[in-house]
């Protein structure tokens, strides 16, 4: 559900804060709560943490909080700040003002001479570099954690076939179908540059480059291209070697994992 809906708005954050916060209230330890987050929702206990914090700390101003949109990253910040530093920031909501997300975090740290400017008000190419840096910066954590989920989906799903059996194709195809189309477009959008279409004399339309020709990153990218299109996938006799020997070593790649030997049936 969590990995499901992506970037949250504001009032998802306050929903999902809530929920785990009842979870973790009934789960009878801290170490069951965040086995079950990670394994139900693909939260590390970070992530978990964050949504717990926002519905402790600032559930007292959610209807000024959702009323302005307040990302959800300016809320993380802000759930670990003080009483003062958040009554402060949501009087200058209130007031019509929208501190930024690096402005939150200098104020909850104390360090309000270090706050820069947001990438998006700078100029020129200093600006677009910065605006680079901050999609990596939040980017790519995303697309690892989805990637993860998808190995361990595909991991648990190759039990049946070091057994022997066929792995169930259909369960399979229902849980990696969409995050994989979606894991490659943010692989793209991350790594990638525009060019032409090779094939068209109409230069205007361009489409993303692609990886070198047989490198590790080329085959995260074709694997993918497969596993976001169930007409792609193997016939079910041969669906289990070709996820041993192709999709779960270059999706271990990309999330800088260790090579399995064989695969781990834990």
């Amino acid at each position: 559900m969590f990995a499901s809906l992506g970037r949250k708005r504001t009032d998802e954050v306050f929903a999902c804060g809530e929920m785990l916060a009842k979870v973790r209230g009934k789960s009878p330890s801290q170490e069951v709560f965040e086995r079950w987050s990670k394994q139900a929702c693909r939260l590390t206990r970070r992530g978990a943490g964050n949504y717990i914090a926002v519905h402790n700390n600032l559930r007292a101003h959610r209807k000024v909080l959702v009323d302005c949109s307040v990302p959800a990253a300016a809320m993380y910040a802000l759930a670990g700040a003080e009483v003062e530093t958040v009554a402060s920031v949501v009087a200058d909501l209130k007031a019509g003002k929208r501190p930024t997300v690096r402005e939150i975090r200098a104020l909850v740290s104390g360090d309000t001479q270090s706050a820069q400017p947001d990438p998006a008000d700078i100029a020129g190419a200093d600006g677009l570099r910065a605006l680079a840096r901050a999609k990596a910066q939040n980017g790519v954590p995303i697309l690892v954690e989805r990637l993860k989920g998808v190995l361990g989906d595909i991991q648990a799903a190759l039990q049946p076939h070091f057994e022997g059996k066929n792995v169930a194709k259909g369960a399979l195809v229902a849980k990696l179908e969409h995050p994989a189309r979606r894991a490659r477009s943010e692989l793209e959008n991350l790594a990638l540059f525009v060019e032409p279409n090779s094939r068209s004399s109409e230069t205007w339309r361009v489409h993303p480059a692609v990886f070198p020709h047989g490198s590790p990153w080329e085959a995260v990218s074709q694997v993918l291209f497969k596993l976001g299109g169930r007409e792609e996938w193997p016939d079910a006799n041969d669906l289990g070697t070709w996820l041993v020997t192709d999709v779960v070593p270059a999706i271990e790649f990309a999330v800088g994992a260790k090579p399995s030997k064989g695969i781990s049936t834990e």
